[in-house]
C-alpha cells in the first residue's frame, strides 16, 4: 500500500485519509481481573432455536470483557487473543452470549435492547436523496480489534495504532475471555444445559497416582509440575492425558511464564497430537490449553504453525459436532490470527472453512446447511478472527473480498441486528470492522468494479487549479456522475462495499449504536470511501451529505471523548471538505464543533496532535469558503487557544496548522473586520511564528 502524499499545512485533510482496524495486545487486564469479571457476568442458557444459539448478552459495563482485535480493526479503535481457563474437564465455557435468534431462553439474564423503530425506518432500498444533512475506522484492527467504549465495552481497553508510512489506522484486538473460572469460584457458575460432562474436582494429594485416581472425584488441581503435565500428554492412559492437558490449561491461564515453559518442554506438539485423538473431552481440553498457550504469545503462535497445528485445528473443526469444541477451536483461531506471519496461511486455509461452515450458515438457510447448528459464540469468535485477518496485506484483502458470500453474510448480520434493535451486539462490531478494512483503498485494489463510472457534468469547480493559500468562496455547482453499480438493488460481494444501502447502513449505525468501536468502524469505512481525490470519492461525499441526517450524524462525533473515534470522524470530515460544492452546507454543520475542539486544546493533548492539525485544516477550508459563517465561530477563547498552540513545539504538526489558520483569519477581509470589532490586533495573527508556518506551507505548495 502506497502512502498518500503528505499535504501542506493548509490542505483540506490530514495525511491519514484512509484507515484500517488493527488488533492489539496492549492494555490487557490481569488473569485475576478477568476471572473476577467473568464470575460476575457469566450466564448460561440453552435455546430452543434450531441453530442452538446459547450466548448470554452483556447488559452493563460490568459484563464487558476484552475480546480480540482493530484492527479494522479497523481500524482496525483498537482485542485479538482469547484466554481460556478450565478448572476441570467439564469444559464449562467462560462466556456465553444471548442474541435475538433464540425463541426461548432459560437460566439467563436478557439484555435490555432499545425499543426503537429503526426497523420501520430502515429503507434498505433507499436511493440518494437531494440534500439533507446527515464506524469509523478501525485497525482493529485492523485490525486487532479496536477498542472503544460503550455500554458493553466500557471496561475494554483499546489502542489505535496509526501507520504513518501508509496513512492508515489500525485497531488491534485481544480476546482475553477466560475459558473458565478458578477453583474457588466454580460453584457460582452454572454449566450449560447442553453439557454432558459433570463438573469434577481433583484433590491435591501428596501422591501423584492418588491425584490421578481422584480426578474423577470432587477436589482441586493435581499436585504435579509442568514437566510432569507435559509428560502425561504422551501417556498411554487417557486419564493421565486429561490430567496433563487440564493442568496446562489452568497454569497457562494463571501464569504467563507457564506458556514459555510448556513450549520449552515440547507441550505444544503434544497437545496438537491430542486434537487428532478420538476422545471428544480430550479434544476440547487440548484445544482450550492451546488457546491459552498462544494468548498474547507470538512465539507460541508460530510454534503451533511449525508443528502443523493449523491443519489439525481445521480438521477437527470440520469434523466435530460438539459446540464447546467449536468454541475452543474458533477462539484458538482468533488468537492465532493476531500474528501477522500467520495471516496469509490463515486466509488461504482457514478463511474458506470458517466462512462456509460458520459465517454463511449462521446468516442464510439453505438445503445444504439446514442441519448445521451454529452457536452465537462460535460466530462471534469467527468474526473476531476474520476481523484480524482483514487488516493484512493488499493481496490478503483481495482474497477476502473474493471469498464467496462472505461480504453478503456480514452485511446480512449487521442489517438483521439493527432491525432487531441490537446495534451494539459484539458481533456487529466485528462485522463492521471487517467491512471497514475491506473498503481500504477499494478503488485502487478493485478497479474492475468501477469501470462503469462516468462524469456527466465536466464543468470544473472554481479554484481547482488555483495555487493560492487563501481560497475564495467555492462554487455551488455540484458535479453529476453516472455510476449504476452504486444503486444496485441486489448487490453481491464487493458491490456491497460502495452501495447506497451500505452508506445508509453506516449512517444509521452512527445514530443507533453506543459502541464506540462500531461507530469508529462506520466512520472509517466512510473515510476510506472518500479518501482519494478521484471523482468517485467526490460522489461518495455527495451521497453521504444527501442522506437524511448524513452530516449531522457525523458532526457530533467530532467532539467525542474517545480519541480514536474523534480522529476518524475528523479525517472523514477533512476528506469531504475537499469537495468545494459541499463546503457551504458543511460550514454550517461542522464549524461549530470544529471550533469547539480547537477552543478546548490544552498542552496535555499532545497525543491528539494529528486530530488537532486536521481540525485546523478543516476550519481553514470551511472558513475561507464561507466567511460569513466562519466569523461567527471566532472568539477570544478560540484565538487564544490557537495562539498557544502555534507556539508549542510539542505539537509537531498542529502548531504549524494553527499558525496558518491564524494567518488566514487576518488575511480574509471580512473576518479581519470582525476580529477588529472584538478588540483583537494584528500582532496576534501576523507574527514571526505564523509567518514561518505560512512560508513553509507556501514552499510545500510549490509557490
Amino acid at each position: 500500500m502506497t502512502a498518500e502524499p503528505i499535504r501542506s499545512a493548509l490542505g483540506t485533510v490530514s495525511t491519514e485519509d484512509t484507515s484500517l482496524v488493527l488488533p492489539s495486545d496492549k492494555k490487557q487486564r490481569t488473569g485475576q481481573q478477568r476471572v473476577l469479571e467473568q464470575v460476575n457476568t457469566i450466564k448460561r442458557s440453552k435455546s430452543k432455536m434450531v441453530k442452538n444459539d446459547s450466548i448470554s448478552s452483556p447488559t452493563t459495563p460490568a459484563s464487558a470483557t476484552e475480546y480480540s482485535e482493530p484492527k479494522f480493526q479497523f481500524s482496525p479503535t483498537k482485542l485479538n487473543d482469547t484466554l481460556f481457563k478450565f478448572s476441570s474437564s467439564n469444559m464449562t465455557s467462560s462466556h456465553s452470549r444471548m442474541t435475538g435468534r433464540s425463541l426461548s431462553v432459560r437460566n439467563t439474564v436478557r439484555r435490555q435492547t432499545q425499543n426503537s423503530q429503526w426497523e420501520s425506518q430502515m429503507n434498505w432500498n433507499a436511493q440518494s436523496q437531494s440534500n439533507g444533512m446527515r464506524r469509523g475506522g478501525s485497525d482493529p484492527a485492523l485490525n486487532k480489534a479496536g477498542g472503544t467504549i460503550t455500554q458493553q465495552s466500557k471496561t475494554r481497553s483499546s489502542t489505535v495504532r496509526y501507520n504513518r508510512a501508509t496513512g492508515q489506522s489500525m485497531r488491534l484486538q485481544e480476546n482475553n475471555l477466560p475459558a473458565s473460572t478458578s477453583q474457588s469460584q466454580i460453584a457460582s457458575i452454572k454449566p450449560s444445559l447442553s453439557q454432558s460432562q459433570t463438573i469434577t474436582k481433583v484433590t491435591t494429594t501428596k501422591n501423584k497416582s492418588e491425584a490421578l485416581r481422584a480426578s474423577g472425584a470432587e477436589g482441586s488441581i493435581p499436585n504435579i509440575t509442568l514437566q510432569e503435565a507435559v509428560e502425561y500428554l504422551s501417556h498411554s492412559d487417557i486419564s493421565h492425558q486429561l490430567c496433563g492437558a487440564s493442568f496446562i490449561q489452568h497454569q497457562t491461564f494463571t501464569e504467563d511464564r507457564a506458556k514459555q515453559e510448556v513450549c520449552r518442554l515440547g507441550g505444544i506438539p503434544a497437545l496438537i497430537q491430542l486434537l487428532k485423538c478420538d476422545n471428544p473431552q480430550l479434544q476440547q481440553i487440548a484445544a482450550a490449553a492451546l488457546r491459552n498457550l498462544v494468548f498474547k504469545d507470538k512465539n507460541n503462535k508460530l510454534e503451533v504453525e511449525r508443528c502443523e497445528g493449523i491443519e489439525a485445528i481445521l480438521t477437527l473443526l470440520r469434523n466435530t459436532k460438539i459446540i464447546e469444541t467449536q468454541k475452543q477451536l474458533t477462539g484458538l483461531f482468533w488468537n492465532l490470527s493476531s500474528a501477522d506471519e500467520l495471516k496469509p496461511k490463515l486466509i488461504k486455509n482457514a478463511m474458506p472453512l470458517l466462512t462456509e461452515s460458520v459465517v454463511v450458515p449462521y446468516n442464510f438457510w439453505t438445503d445444504s446447511n439446514t442441519n448445521k447448528h451454529t452457536d452465537p459464540e462460535v460466530f462471534y469468535n469467527t468474526t473476531g478472527c476474520l476481523r484480524n485477518l482483514s487488516c493484512a496485506s493488499e493481496q490478503e484483502r483481495r482474497s477476502m473480498r473474493s471469498c464467496p458470500r462472505l461480504i453478503n453474510s456480514l452485511m446480512t448480520y449487521v442489517k438483521t441486528q439493527m432491525e432487531r434493535g441490537d446495534p451494539d451486539d459484539k458481533s456487529v462490531e466485528n462485522c463492521v470492522c471487517i467491512l471497514h478494512n475491506l473498503s481500504y483503498q477499494l478503488e485502487k485494489e478493485a478497479p474492475d468494479h468501477f469501470k462503469q463510472f462516468s462524469v456527466l457534468d465536466e464543468k470544473p469547480n472554481e479554484n481547482t487549479n488555483k495555487k493560492s493559500l487563501f481560497s475564495p468562496k467555492s462554487t455551488k455547482t455540484q458535479k453529476e456522475f453516472n455510476f449504476p453499480a452504486m444503486a444496485k438493488e441486489d448487490p453481491e460481494g464487493v458491490d456491497w462495499l460502495y452501495n447506497q444501502k451500505s452508506l445508509q447502513m453506516y449512517l444509521f449505525l452512527l445514530g443507533l449504536s453506543r459502541n464506540e468501536a462500531t461507530l469508529e468502524a462506520c466512520c472509517g469505512a466512510l473515510q476510506n470511501l472518500t479518501a482519494s481525490k478521484s471523482h468517485l470519492s467526490t460522489l461518495m461525499s455527495q451521497s453521504i451529505i444527501q442522506k437524511p441526517h448524513g452530516l449531522s450524524g457525523i458532526s457530533h462525533l467530532l467532539i467525542s471523548g474517545n480519541p480514536g473515534l474523534q480522529k476518524t470522524a475528523m479525517s472523514l470530515v477533512g476528506n469531504m471538505s475537499r469537495v468545494s460544492s459541499l463546503r457551504g452546507i458543511m460550514a454550517k454543520e461542522i464549524l461549530p464543533n470544529v471550533s469547539a475542539v480547537l477552543s478546548a486544546v490544552t498542552p496535555n493533548m499532545v497525543k491528539s496532535d494529528s486530530t488537532i492539525a486536521t481540525a485546523c485544516r478543516v476550519m481553514n477550508t470551511l472558513m475561507l469558503a464561507e466567511p460569513d459563517t466562519g466569523k461567527k465561530r471566532i472568539n477570544t477563547k478560540l484565538v487564544d487557544s490557537l495562539s498557544m498552540l502555534s507556539s508549542n513545539v510539542l505539537f509537531d504538526t498542529a502548531r504549524k496548522s494553527a499558525g496558518i489558520l491564524l494567518w488566514s483569519m487576518w488575511g480574509q477581509k471580512d473576518i479581519q473586520n470582525a476580529l477588529k470589532k472584538q478588540g483583537m490586533n494584528k500582532d496576534t495573527f501576523i507574527n514571526a511564528i505564523t509567518a514561518s508556518a505560512y512560508e513553509e506551507a507556501t514552499r510545500m505548495n510549490g509557490h
